[in-house]
């Protein structure tokens, strides 16, 4: 059970923004990717979520070869994301934000909805139950009343991990999750991470924070230029020359 990218390609125009890119996430692994702005970070991330369509090469999500799949069938195959920069209407409320993340799941069309059917109405109430377990899961709870604008943005990121959440995720992709977050807030959102791993989802995590790396990752791929550079070990990276010319430059030597 993995996501298997294998010689993918993305160009836009005359850009090579990634160039045969390879990576294997395991369900229950934390697989971190990291590398400078223009990397191909989240142009990978795009790939495999069916934001974009590579070139060429391919994604196998258990054994079925995805990339021709549009985004929202890929939910189904049990793909989840966040983004760097998280979406939300500042005017919902926490509750009302992870209530959207059943949307891609619900089975009962919008007509039975406005009706209130019996069917409608069950799962309505499977969605409230499942909502509550994972307000309660990530400590969001107290929270759940308030507006999105009320909350700062350790919080807002768990809200957006707790809305990828709900539809039930296999593998799971995080996109600066811990950017702009104080340190108390870091280690929140590390700690939800973990979790996620243990309960077996795959966890693919882009993140510029190396510290916060090396305490999840165990696995790392470094890009640059759109190129796989690097890969191995959280420690064996952090040593090797190449990487600290990357992030430090000649003052890191």
């Amino acid at each position: 059970m993995s996501i298997e990218v294998n010689d993918v390609t993305v160009r836009f125009g005359g850009v090579t923004a990634l160039r045969d890119a390879e990576l294997r996430l395991e369900r229950g692994g934390i697989l971190a990717v990291v590398g400078p702005n223009g990397s191909g970070k989240s142009t990978l991330f795009n790939a495999i979520t069916g934001m974009v369509r590579p070139d060429s090469g391919s994604v196998v999500v258990d054994g079925e070869r995805i990339d021709g799949l549009p985004a929202y069938k890929r939910i189904s195959r049990g793909l989840a994301r966040t983004f760097q920069t998280p979406r939300f209407d500042p005017r919902v409320t926490v509750e009302e934000a992870v209530l959207c993340g059943f949307y891609p799941t619900h089975r009962s069309g919008i007509l039975n909805a406005m009706l209130r059917t019996a069917g409608a109405a069950r799962e309505e109430r499977s969605f409230h139950s499942r909502c509550d377990e994972i307000l309660a899961d990530l400590r969001l709870a107290e929270f759940r009343e308030l507006q999105m604008s009320e909350l700062p943005m350790g919080r807002v990121r768990l809200v957006e991990v707790a809305r990828a959440v709900a539809n039930d995720p296999k593998y799971i992709l995080l996109d600066e999750p811990a950017a702009g977050l104080g340190r108390d807030e870091q280690r929140m959102v590390a700690h939800e991470v973990r979790r996620l791993a243990e309960r077996n989802v795959g966890v693919l995590l882009v993140e510029h924070n190396f510290n916060l790396i090396r305490e999840l990752a165990e696995h790392v791929i470094v890009l640059k230029d759109g190129r796989k550079l690097l890969e191995g070990k959280p420690e064996e990276i952090a040593q090797d020359r190449a990487f600290i010319d990357i992030y430090l430059g000649n003052t890191g030597r």
